[in-house]
């Protein structure tokens, strides 16, 4: 072989290899699915995106739904969203969806939105589909002290002018809240509101509580009205119970003062025995004495005195059985 040939060898050998390396290299899953799609991306940026440690699938579908959806969104454009950490797909989808429903929605807002932690997809069907929203159970008192509870619906539909600016869905519910519970309390009667539940839907619409919110208020129903306890009778019940329990702690007390006393004169009178007993057993000595000394002259004498008290205990005691007849 001459040089020539040699070297045409040498070359075909380089540029198999060459192609070896890229068929080897090429992401071929992406590569053939856009092939078979209609949608052409070249191999190198294939391996581009592949070195690059790019999500090159999720790229290559996103390009090739928006080039059969007909979208101006280039494969670089889908590359820079990727690498910024968005979800080309959803916005792909999400726009595609405006697309249909005739929404003026761009590019940048749709990658606005999905940088923001948001589901593309899921906020153009809420711009398309208006979201209901209930709020928890409303509790106000009227001015006839009525307690009344109210469960209010709200329907809300997003703006896309103010998505990314506006209040959320928990402060719109917030300010119903609060325009519900100012209405109760300028109400009069409580049978008003019960007769008339749609004052109170009225009364969120004039309180503008969508102002400034990325959703539009399109109706707000009182889905439940019931009447909660009267707060009259309320405090009129816990009042007498008050006055309850204080009289009868006052009696309580009472009952304890007269316990008190009863101990104190049972102690006394035990006190006043014992000095009788003590006394008592005095009564003998001072009769040993006596005679003694001659003040009783012998034992008949003492006798007598035993006797006499004696009679005089009897004599006591049937003046007590005749003032208290039934006394045994």
């Amino acid at each position: 072989m001459n040089s020539g040939e040699i070297a045409a060898v040498v070359l075909a050998g380089i540029i198999f290899i060459f192609f070896l390396v890229i068929f080897i290299m090429m992401p071929k899953k992406a590569y053939f699915m856009a092939i078979f799609s209609g949608v052409y991306v070249s191999a190198f940026k294939l391996i581009s995106m592949k070195l690059r440690k790019q999500e090159y699938v999720e790229i290559v579908k996103a390009y090739i739904l928006s080039k059969k959806s007909r979208l101006k969104i280039s494969l670089y454009q889908l590359e820079l969203i990727s690498a910024g950490g968005g979800h080309p797909m959803n916005i792909v989808e999400g726009l595609n969806a405006a697309k249909s429903a005739k929404l003026n929605i761009d590019l940048d807002f749709a990658k606005a939105v999905d940088i923001a932690g948001m589901n593309f997809l899921e906020v153009v069907k809420e711009c398309v589909n208006p979201k209901v929203v209930e709020v928890p159970l409303i509790t106000g008192v009227t001015q006839d002290n009525q307690e009344i509870n109210v469960k209010i619906s709200l329907t809300l539909k997003t703006k896309v002018d103010n998505f990314l600016s506006g209040v959320n869905v928990d402060t719109i519910s917030a300010r119903a809240v609060e325009a519900v519970v100012t209405k109760i309390a300028n109400s009069e009667r409580a049978s008003s509101l019960l007769s008339r539940p749609q004052v109170l839907d009225k009364a969120i619409f004039d309180a503008s509580i969508d102002d400034d919110s990325k959703y539009e208020l399109v109706s707000a129903d009182v889905i439940h009205i019931d009447l909660g306890v009267n707060k009259a009778l309320l405090a009129e019940k816990e009042q007498i119970e008050k006055q309850r329990i204080i009289s009868a702690n006052q009696l309580e007390n009472r009952r304890l003062m007269a316990v008190a006393v009863e101990q104190e004169m049972k102690a006394k009178s035990e006190e006043m025995r014992a000095k009788t007993i003590a006394n008592e057993a005095e009564v003998p000595k001072a009769i040993i004495k006596a005679i003694e000394e001659g003040k009783i002259k012998d034992v008949i004498d003492y006798y007598k005195l035993e006797n006499l008290q004696a009679d005089t205990e009897m004599r006591r005691k049937l003046l007590e059985k005749k003032d208290n007849p039934n006394r045994r």
